[in-house]
């Protein structure tokens, strides 16, 4: 990441008397800083057993639960971290600068969670009543996504770290918090005409130094600090992300290329289209939504 050492990043919060102006920002920036990097937060995962039969495919498997998690849970932060081709920050009055949104969805007392998730993200200091009250609508941040073309446009690219959620929950919020669409081809096409090509990080990590354990402790193992902010936060692990998506590009140029690809599957079994080629990233299993 190209970000002077010592340098402090700023984690612009987003709520909804701010949204406008903020994406207005991200508009106006995205020229120039075409990949984005997300991180998403959400009361975690089910792993509903029951709704898959042995009929199956891993793929098709993975796709229910996933789609039924996100259909009937509410999204919490998404955080976006806009990078320079060579790496670089955008620079808001004088001050580096990735974004946080805080979404109002979730009510602890009514929504479906996963307690250990909430238990984290508390833990990382979200402020569930503040968000409930002076958060945006999810429906609103896609709508914005849409206004300032930062979903459907071919110049954007995406970077993630085990992003089949992430990606889901943005897909949600994108089309008006409609449900996800029946079919795991259904969706793949839906996905890849809205977010384009998808660097995760994850799928990197698998195959390339296998290793299973999760971003921060990856990110630690190439030297990678988090800049700003904590874990479970979505601002900063979008941030963090995106220096470790960096460490990784800079080791060369064929292994980044070899992965910047479409990832077609969802949490399980990631097939990832290199060339001709077509490898596959092992099952991982995942109870809770937090990375």
């Amino acid at each position: 990441m190209a970000v002077p050492h010592d340098t402090s990043v700023r984690i612009r919060e987003v709520w909804r008397c701010n949204a406008a102006a903020e994406f207005k920002l991200i508009g106006d920036l995205k020229q120039e800083f075409s990949t984005i990097v997300i991180d998403t937060e959400f009361p975690g995962s089910l792993k509903l057993d029951f709704l898959c039969s042995e009929q199956d495919s891993n793929e098709d498997s993975t796709y229910r639960t996933l789609k039924a998690n996100v259909n009937m849970m509410k999204l919490i932060q998404v955080g976006i971290t806009l990078v320079h081709n060579w790496g670089q920050l955008p620079v808001i009055e004088g001050v580096y600068c990735v974004w946080q949104f805080n979404l109002c969805d979730f009510d602890m007392n009514y929504d479906i969670f996963v307690k250990a998730s909430i238990q984290f993200l508390q833990n990382s200091g979200i402020d569930f009543e503040r968000n409930r009250r002076d958060g945006l609508e999810s429906r609103t941040l896609g709508s914005l996504l849409l206004k300032y073309h930062v979903v459907l446009s071919p110049r954007m690219h995406y970077v993630c770290y085990q992003g089949d959620y992430d990606f889901a929950y943005l897909h949600k919020a994108v089309t008006g918090d409609q449900q996800l669409p029946c079919s795991l081809a259904e969706y793949t096409y839906s996905k890849i005409s809205m977010f384009g090509r998808i660097f995760d990080v994850r799928c990197a990590q698998l195959q390339n130094f296998h290793t299973s354990y999760g971003l921060q402790k990856f990110s630690d193992s190439l030297g990678v600090k988090r800049i700003s902010g904590t874990s479970h936060q979505a601002g900063s692990d979008s941030l963090l992300t995106a220096s470790t998506y960096q460490a990784i590009k800079s080791l060369s140029t064929s292994f980044y290329n070899r992965h910047y690809s479409q990832t077609y599957s969802c949490i399980g079994s990631f097939h990832v289209r290199c060339g001709a080629m077509i490898f596959v990233v092992p099952k991982i299993c995942i109870q809770h939504g937090n990375h």
